[in-house]
């Protein structure tokens, strides 16, 4: 019988909703999970290094939890499962696990499938270069505006939190140059968006977009509030109505910004970030996914 650990936030998303579903998910015996809790960040990344001798394991949490079981794992031998707590969710809303039933039913059927991941360079203002995975989403701009203002200020809302901080954050402009080697020359954009998943936080934005695919997808946009507004609402409506006039997919992609700025990975916010390089690793790890 294969060994599972599930990782859990007990932070993530609402107060202690990761904790109530992973003592849920403990109860069940027949699953074989055993617990262990983050005290803080990157304890996910410790407790996945230290838990070498599971067969898989399972992130309870949002796509920054996944995020540091991803960058603690034996991604070529282990298997990943998600139990999703988090504001976004997005890796887990692409595999179709949208809640503790579809997570559990993942788990029993035991189906994995090879899924991209995204391999992150970031160099920062005082010098500092960090390497590591994430699934979901790189941005710098507006959506990174939009996650910081959610997490400080809205987080008792839950999975409601981006969806009401993007009525309430004015789009601001960078300069910014992307592009494969980011040889081009500077723009003044509001928002870059680099998505390995179909979805952006509760949003599914890239509706062409998949996890086996080999490509990033990149949105570039300059839009004031009510353009973006208008974009907001067509990506509710599940419309590709007033999209961004550059949508494109690459295999890598880099940002450069002509002064340090706010950079979002998979939730998790970063400052004083002058340079990005994000380049897809195709089949980077093997998911459970909900059985068909």
């Amino acid at each position: 019988m294969s060994r599972w650990l599930a990782i859990v936030n007990p932070a993530a998303g609402r107060r202690g909703v990761g904790r109530r579903l992973a003592l849920r998910l403990a109860a069940l015996a027949h699953t074989g999970v055993e617990l262990a809790e983050t005290a803080g960040p990157g304890d996910g990344v410790r407790l996945a290094r230290e838990a070498a001798g599971y067969d898989g394991l399972v992130a309870v949490g949002g796509d920054g939890t996944i995020a540091e079981v991803l960058n603690g794992m034996d991604r070529r031998r282990q298997l990943l499962a998600l139990l999703p707590a988090g504001h976004g969710n997005c890796l887990a809303r692409d595999c179709g696990i949208a809640d503790l039933p579809a997570a559990l039913a993942a788990l029993v059927a035991g189906r994995a499938s090879a899924i991209d991941l995204i391999h992150a360079r970031i160099e920062f203002a005082d010098g500092r270069v960090e390497e590591r995975w994430c699934a979901s989403t790189l941005a710098v701009g507006y959506v990174a505006d939009v996650v910081a203002f959610g997490r400080r200020r809205l987080g008792w809302l839950g999975r409601y939190a981006y969806a009401t901080a993007a009525l309430a954050v004015r789009p601001r402009r960078r300069r910014l140059r992307v592009g494969i080697d980011a040889s081009a020359g500077c723009r003044a954009l509001t928002n870059v968006v680099i998505n390995n998943t179909a979805h952006l936080a509760n949003f599914r934005a890239f509706r062409d977009a998949r996890l086996d695919d080999g490509s990033l997808d990149v949105l570039e946009a300059d839009f004031g509030w009510p353009r973006q507004q208008l974009h907001n609402l067509a990506v509710l409506a599940g419309s590709a109505r007033f999209g961004p006039p550059a949508l494109w997919a690459a295999p890598s992609v880099t940002v450069a910004c002509e002064a340090p700025g706010r950079l979002m990975v998979d939730g998790e916010l970063e400052q004083g970030v002058v340079r990005l390089h994000a380049r897809c690793e195709r089949a980077g790890v093997r998911c459970l996914v909900t059985p068909r």
